[in-house]
């Protein structure tokens, strides 16, 4: 609804607006390729009432699945494998498990790597079948394959 006529972004303003919710934060890079919005949470649910609870228990589930995940990747191998290897790795995938279909550009933005670095990454993961690219170089994008959709559940 929010994309089909180029009118998201005003509605999801004006919306949270009347929510009551903060301004979302806009990043780009310098040659405006791309942008990232973030949506701010409403300071309603900063409170610890006992809501968050089932939500922070998920989200924490899902960082050990995905840890385990990792360590399983390498194989226990930890001699030649630097824990910053293993952390960017990890941010990979947590990304991908959010948002599907980002290229290399916008991976390497969501984990605060360099390009070149974030393609490195990004082979390990193609040759351990953890994620896939789909589609045509200029508007595929990398997704988790099945196998790892099927570990991380």
């Amino acid at each position: 609804m929010t994309e089909g006529r180029g009118t998201g972004i005003p509605i999801i303003r004006r919306e949270m607006e009347k929510n009551g919710s903060p301004e979302p934060r806009f990043e780009t890079d310098d040659n405006y390729s791309y942008f990232i919005t973030t949506l701010l949470i409403h300071p309603a649910f900063l409170t610890d009432d006992g809501v968050s609870g089932g939500v922070d228990g998920g989200v924490e589930h899902l960082d050990n699945k995905i840890d385990i995940f990792i360590k399983e990747i390498f194989g226990g191998v930890d001699g030649g494998v630097d824990d910053g290897v293993k952390e960017s790795i990890k941010d990979i995938v947590t990304v991908l498990q959010n948002i599907s279909g980002l290229n290399s550009l916008e991976i390497s933005a969501r984990i605060n790597k360099s390009i070149r670095t974030t393609e490195r990454y990004i082979q390990i993961l193609r040759k351990k079948d953890i994620i896939e690219f789909i589609g045509i170089p200029k508007t595929g994008g990398y997704y988790l394959t099945k196998k790892a959709q099927n570990k991380l559940k």
